[in-house]
């Protein structure tokens, strides 16, 4: 059996059904998983770490403010007092906001090594890999961009989100007599909400390989999209349960290693070994969640590049052009058959 190498355009842009994209996405990770797994490790990882260590700070301050309130309660007449004091003290706490932070540089950072990565290699005519200075040209780059194009998008949203709610507000008090009809336009907003999935899926990769501004990213994606919905939102849903599922196993795997956590998320454990170990397990969560991610990232490039190829047919347009040119080695030989002639 031979797999590609993936190393030239061609490699990328070619129409692919639902299971050849997923074999794409596997022969990818499997060809330049130590390149890839070298540049998440200079790039990503001491972000990824940080938000971790930042993740169990907040979580150990909120514990040791429910532990030290419930002490001072004295009943249940005490409850909401101890909840609002709780809740102020977390929304007031510097820690929750640079995390938070921290986690939408750390999604912005990871989309962009991940998908620059492959960006760069589908424009490579050389077998030599990525390395992790090209990348982090990009991310210089583009970096500021993409941070712009995370808020953008959640500011279009609330736009919308506000703009669709007044109108169903200012409907039902028009239609206060027939109030029933507001549940048939409350239903075709998640219906919208829902079909807006599949074309934002593609957005990053078309505003980073494509160089479109924020609108015409977005109207490019759902361009593409157009006609290829299913396929796009199941590629999504299949790769995301596979790995959310090897995510899971994987942390309770290391829920196993982390049964002393078990009396600090009670309360019961306040000692500073234990909270040493907690800021570890969260790291480690930050660390394992780093290694599956990046295949929801490829296997969406994979769609995106099918869905290229299918509207613009560059892929096949790249191949005709280089009919009578060297060939580059483009599979390898997975195991050496007595029919095998070899590479011609």
């Amino acid at each position: 059996m031979r797999h590609l190498a993936f190393n030239r355009p061609t490699d990328f842009l070619r129409r692919r059904d639902f299971s050849q994209k997923m074999e794409a996405t596997f022969d990818f990770i499997r060809a330049h998983a130590t390149p890839l797994v070298r540049v998440l490790v200079v790039l990503v990882l001491p972000l990824a770490l940080l938000t971790g260590i930042g993740t169990s700070l907040l979580q150990g301050q909120m514990l040791g403010t429910i532990s030290t309130l419930k002490a001072q309660a004295g009943g249940s007449s005490a409850d909401n007092t101890m909840s609002s004091t709780m809740m102020t003290g977390i929304f007031t706490s510097p820690t929750l906001w640079l995390t938070m932070l921290a986690g939408i540089l750390l999604f912005a950072l990871l989309h962009l090594v991940v998908l620059g990565y492959v960006v760069l290699q589908a424009e490579r005519t050389t077998d030599e890999p990525v390395t992790a200075g090209e990348v982090w040209q990009l991310v210089k780059a583009r970096f500021l961009g993409m941070v712009g194009t995370l808020v953008g998008l959640v500011a279009l949203f609330m736009v919308g989100s506000f703009a669709i709610g007044g109108v169903l507000m200012a409907t039902g008090s028009l239609l206060s007599s027939a109030p029933w009809i507001i549940f048939p336009l409350i239903l075709l907003l998640y219906v919208a909400m829902f079909y807006a999935i599949a074309p934002l899926s593609l957005y990053f990769m078309v505003w980073l390989r494509e160089g479109r501004g924020f609108f015409g990213s977005l109207t490019r994606s759902f361009r593409l999209a157009w006609g290829k919905w299913w396929s796009t939102f199941g590629l999504i849903m299949v790769i995301t349960l596979i790995m959310y599922l090897i995510l899971m196993l994987s942390m309770v795997v290391l829920s196993a290693f982390g049964l002393p956590f078990a009396g600090l998320m009670s309360g019961e454990l306040e000692t500073g070994s234990t909270r040493v170990l907690l800021i570890v397990y969260s790291a480690l969560q930050s660390l394992i969640t780093l290694i599956y991610y990046p295949f929801i990232l490829v296997a969406i490039s994979f769609q995106y590049f099918n869905l290229v190829e299918r509207l613009d047919g560059t892929g096949t347009r790249l191949m005709v052009e280089a009919i009578g040119e060297p060939v580059l080695a483009t599979a390898v030989p997975q195991a050496l058959r007595p029919d095998d002639e070899g590479e011609y």
